[in-house]
C-alpha cells in the first residue's frame, strides 16, 4: 500500500504538503493540489482516516454504559443504539458497569481524554454524580431508560409511573384487590416511580395499599423467584402479582409453579417490558410494552446531533407504552 512519502516523492512535494491536500486543500495552489492528487491516484493512495480523526481529536466512537448487559431489556436498547450508530458511521464501546459508580466515572473520563466522543448512560446515575463539575461539564452525554427529565442533558425513556398505573388499573378491572408487588431494587428511581403509579391506581379505586404485600429484589429471574417465594409464603391470600419487569415475572412464575399454584386460576401474574421470552411462558405473560429498541435509536440520534455541534440541553423524550394482554391474568368471577 502506498504511503504518504511515496506520493510526496512522485509529486515533488513534502509529505506535509500531501497531508495538507486532504486536510486543508484551500492552502495549496491549484497546480500543486492537482499534482498531489494525480500522484495519489496513480499510486492508489488512500489517506488515513484514523490520522485525520487524531488531528481533529475525534474518535468516531461512543461509549455505552450498561448496568447489566445480561438483562434482556438493556440488550434490546443497545441493539437500537447500534442500528443508528452504523447508519451514522460511529463505532460503539459497550461497557457492562455492573452499576458501579467508579467504573462509570472512568467512562466519563474517556471522553475527556479523547478515547471516546460521547457517553450514553443506561444506568440511573446522573452526570452530576460522575464528574467533579457535575452538569456544568461539557461532554456529550445522553441518559436513557431510567433518566431524570430534570437534567440539563438529553434524556429518553418512558413515563414509568403512568405505565405502572395502567397495569394496575387493568388488574383492578379484572376483579383483583389483593395484589402483591414484586419490585426491583428498592433504591432505584424506576422502582419508586412504578410503585407510585401502582399506588395511584389503587387510591383512585378506593383499594387500600398493603405495605406487607411488597417484596424487593434484583431485576432478574433469580430475583423474581426469590421475592415470590418470600411473598407467597407470607401472603397466601393474594390473587395477583404485579411484577416490575418481565424477568422478575418469569422468576415468579417458576416459584408459583414450584409451590403448587395453578396459573392463572390460583394466581395471576403480570410483567413489565414485553421481552420476547414473555410470550413463551406458561401461561404467556401479560405485560407493559416498553419500546426498548426505539429508546436506543432515539438516544443515539440525540448523541449524533450533539456530536455534530447542535445544542439541546433540554430535550427530554418520553416514548409511549402499551398494555399487552395475554393469558397470565385471569378475570375473577
Amino acid at each position: 500500500m502506498a504511503q504518504i512519502r511515496d506520493v510526496a516523492k512522485l509529486a515533488g512535494v513534502s509529505p506535509a504538503t500531501v497531508s495538507r491536500a486532504y486536510s486543508d486543500p484551500s492552502k495549496l495552489s491549484e497546480s500543486t493540489l492537482h499534482r498531489v492528487l494525480a500522484a495519489a491516484d496513480e499510486l492508489k493512495y488512500k489517506p488515513s482516516s484514523l490520522a485525520q480523526l487524531f488531528r481533529e481529536k475525534r474518535t468516531n466512537t461512543v461509549l455505552v454504559m450498561v448496568p447489566d448487559i445480561a438483562n434482556v431489556l438493556f440488550a434490546r436498547v443497545v441493539s437500537g443504539i447500534e442500528r443508528v450508530a452504523v447508519e451514522n458511521k460511529y463505532n460503539l464501546i459497550v461497557s457492562d458497569t455492573g452499576d458501579n459508580a467508579a467504573i462509570e466515572t472512568v467512562g466519563v473520563e474517556m471522553v475527556e481524554t479523547s478515547r471516546a466522543d460521547g457517553v450514553i448512560q443506561l444506568g440511573e446515575r446522573p452526570l452530576s454524580e460522575l464528574h467533579p463539575e457535575g452538569e456544568q461539564c461539557a461532554i456529550p452525554f445522553v441518559q436513557a431508560i431510567s433518566a431524570d427529565p430534570r437534567g440539563r442533558y438529553p434524556t429518553v425513556g418512558i413515563d414509568d409511573r403512568k405505565a405502572a398505573a395502567m397495569m394496575a388499573r387493568y388488574l383492578l378491572s379484572q376483579g383483583h384487590r389483593r395484589i402483591g408487588v414484586l419490585a426491583g431494587l428498592e433504591n432505584r428511581v424506576v422502582t419508586q416511580e412504578r410503585l407510585a403509579g401502582f399506588k395511584d391506581s389503587l387510591s383512585m379505586a378506593g383499594v387500600p395499599f398493603d405495605e406487607e404485600a411488597v417484596e424487593y429484589d434484583a431485576y432478574s429471574m433469580a430475583g423474581g423467584e426469590r421475592a415470590a417465594m418470600r411473598l407467597l409464603a407470607r401472603k397466601g391470600d393474594l390473587t395477583a402479582l404485579f411484577c416490575m419487569s418481565d424477568e422478575i415475572a418469569i422468576g415468579a412464575i417458576r416459584a408459583a409453579h414450584d409451590q403448587g399454584f395453578v396459573l392463572p386460576h390460583d394466581l395471576s401474574i403480570s410483567g413489565f417490558d414485553n421481552i420476547e421470552f414473555g410470550k413463551y411462558c406458561t401461561p404467556p405473560l401479560t405485560t407493559v410494552m416498553q419500546p426498548a429498541e426505539q429508546i436506543g435509536e432515539v438516544a443515539m440520534s440525540l448523541m449524533c446531533d450533539m456530536l455534530r455541534g447542535q445544542t439541546m440541553p433540554q430535550v427530554h423524550e418520553m416514548l409511549p407504552t402499551e398494555l399487552v394482554v395475554r393469558a397470565s391474568v385471569q378475570k375473577l368471577p
